[in-house]
């Protein structure tokens, strides 16, 4: 497994958003599921272009089979300053690393959109571009409203089920208001906020009903 992880450099003003959960978070994946991982440290105090075009060089030399990304995000964007017309770009690159290849947005609505299960957002769209470029048996997961970076229980997951296409919208890892939904909010203070996007939803939907 090639990891990679993207973080920020710098809080926003007035703010300890990025020393204060995206970057301990981040470290915290690292130790619990790769540590030998390849970080990227995006610098948010240059321009979306910069910061896309390191984030972008970097996926291309690690060719990672999972990307994990710690940041803010919202419906139609990520702050490395990514949007939906950026998605084919990205895609493109992960693509090249993997058919499987697995993306865990750790930032805010990116599972959210216009249509059901998040359809036309950030997180559908990537999904339908990986697969449109090979990563037919893609996964992305991502929030699907605002929230803490890695222990937010809104997680809609979106798979290329082998589609050259992508689908439409996604489906809960564990829907809000069902038999689990208590047992999941409380798993996500642990580490399965971090092991999640490695597991099938079958394998999370036991390890919670036998308590783990």
């Amino acid at each position: 497994m090639r990891t990679l992880t993207i973080a920020p450099m710098y809080d926003s003003p007035g703010k300890k958003d990025a020393t204060g959960a995206f970057q301990p978070e981040r470290a915290a994946f690292v130790t619990c599921v790769n540590p030998l991982d390849w970080q990227s440290d995006a610098d948010n105090h240059t321009t979306k272009s910069a910061m896309r075009a390191v984030v972008l060089a970097d996926v291309h030399a690690v060719a990672p089979t999972l990307l994990a990304v710690f940041g803010h995000g919202w419906r139609t964007g990520i702050q490395f300053g990514f949007s939906l017309p950026h998605v084919d770009e990205l895609a493109a690159e992960l693509a090249r690393g993997c058919p499987f290849v697995r993306v865990a947005l750790y930032c805010c609505s990116t599972g959210s959109g216009p249509g059901v299960g998040g359809d036309g957002g950030f997180a559908d769209m990537l999904r339908d571009a990986l697969c449109r470029a090979g990563a037919v048996h893609c996964q992305v997961d991502a929030h699907d409203r605002s929230g803490h970076t890695t222990k937010n229980p809104y997680v809609t997951r979106f798979m290329g089920q082998g589609s050259a296409t992508g689908g439409q919208g996604g489906q809960w890892i564990v829907a809000p208001k069902s038999a689990l939904w208590g047992r999941w909010v409380r798993a996500l203070r642990g580490d399965l906020r971090f092991r999640f996007p490695l597991m099938d939803v079958a394998a999370i939907h036991a390890k919670l009903e036998a308590g783990e």
